[in-house]
C-alpha cells in the first residue's frame, strides 16, 4: 500500500490559517545562490504562506556573500518585531558554514528547530519545536496508525537536520534504534531486517528490492530528480510494491514537511505573544 501526505496538509494548514487570523505571523526565508532544487522547496513554503494568510518574505542573497555579511544579514532580521520565524534554506555554497549561519538564528525564531538551543530540547525530550521533516515522518506514521513502540527502526542517513535528530524523537516514541551512514557495515542486512525503514540519504532508487522484506514499512524521504527532471525518491518503487507500506514520492513526506515547518511557525508566535 503506498501511503500519501496531502490529507496531514491539509489538516495541519487549517490550524496555522486559524491561528493567523488571531496572532500576526510572519517568515523570512534566505536564499543564498540560486539551487534549482531549493527553489522548488522555497516556492512551496510561499505558496503556503499565501494559502494560510502567513506573511513569507524571501531574502535573496548573493552566492558570493561572506560569513560575516551572512550573519550582519541574519542579525538584522533577528531584531525585525514583525518576524516570527526565520528559515536558512539549504544547499548553501561551500564557503558557509551552515552550523555557524543557523546559530546566529534566535532560537526564538528558529523555525526550522536545528538551532543548538532546541536540538538540546530535543535531547532532553522538552517541549519545543522540532526539525519539520523528522516532524513529517512521525506524522505520517500516526495518521497511518503505524505502531513505532517496540518496532526495530532503521534510519539510513545521520544529518543533523534529519537523520539524528529522527533518531532522537523515534526513540521517545518508544522505538529501538538503529541509525545507519555511509560506513556502515551490512547496511542491506541492517535495512532487511528492519520493521520501518527511513531512507533519508538523498540517493536516487538506493534502496533496492533485494534490501527490504514484504512485512516492511517504509518512509522515503529521499528527493532527488532523474535524467527526465522527474522527482524520484531514495527507494526504487519496485521495493516499494514489495513492502508492506511504503510512502509515496512525490506527495508522501515532501508535502507535509512544509506544513510542519508553518507548525513550527504557529507554535513560535505563540511563544512570542506570551513572551
Amino acid at each position: 500500500m503506498i501511503i500519501y501526505g496531502r490529507e496531514i496538509r491539509e489538516k495541519i494548514k487549517e490550524e496555522v490559517a486559524r491561528t493567523a487570523k488571531n496572532i500576526p505571523m510572519g517568515m523570512v526565508v534566505i536564499q543564498i545562490g540560486d539551487d534549482k532544487s531549493s527553489q522548488a522547496y522555497v516556492n512551496g513554503i510561499k505558496k503556503f504562506g499565501d494559502e494560510t494568510g502567513v506573511k513569507v518574505e524571501i531574502a535573496s542573497l548573493s552566492v558570493g556573500i561572506s560569513q560575516e555579511d551572512a550573519i550582519k544579514h541574519i542579525q538584522k532580521i533577528n531584531q525585525d518585531p514583525g518576524v516570527n520565524g526565520i528559515m536558512l534554506q539549504t544547499p548553501l555554497p561551500p564557503h558557509l558554514d551552515i552550523a555557524v549561519l543557523v546559530n546566529a538564528i534566535d532560537y526564538h525564531k528558529d523555525v526550522e528547530g536545528i538551532h543548538n538551543y532546541n536540538l538540546g530540547k530535543l535531547i532532553s525530550k522538552q517541549e519545543g519545536v522540532k526539525p519539520a521533516t523528522p516532524k513529517a515522518v512521525i506524522s505520517m506514521l500516526k495518521h497511518y496508525d503505524i505502531p513505532i513502540e517496540g518496532k526495530k527502526v532503521c534510519i539510513v542517513g545521520r544529518s543533523a537536520i534529519l537523520g539524528s535528530p529522527l533518531a532522537m524523537m523515534m526513540s521517545s516514541e518508544n522505538g529501538t534504534i538503529t541509525l545507519c551512514h555511509s560506513r556502515t557495515k551490512n547496511l542491506e542486512d541492517e535495512i532487511r531486517s528492519a520493521d520501518i525503514l527511513v531512507a533519508a540519504l538523498g540517493k536516487a532508487n538506493y534502496i533496492t528490492p533485494d534490501m527490504v522484506s514484504e512485512d516492511s514499512v517504509i518512509i522515503d524521504v529521499g528527493i532527488n530528480f532523474d535524467e527526465n527532471g522527474r522527482m524520484v525518491g531514495d527507494v526504487h518503487e519496485e521495493s516499494k510494491a514489495k513492502a508492506r507500506i511504503a510512502s509515496a514520492v512525490p506527495g508522501g513526506v515532501g508535502l507535509i514537511t512544509v506544513a510542519e515547518l508553518f507548525d513550527n511557525l504557529r507554535i513560535l508566535s505563540q511563544n512570542n505573544q506570551i513572551i
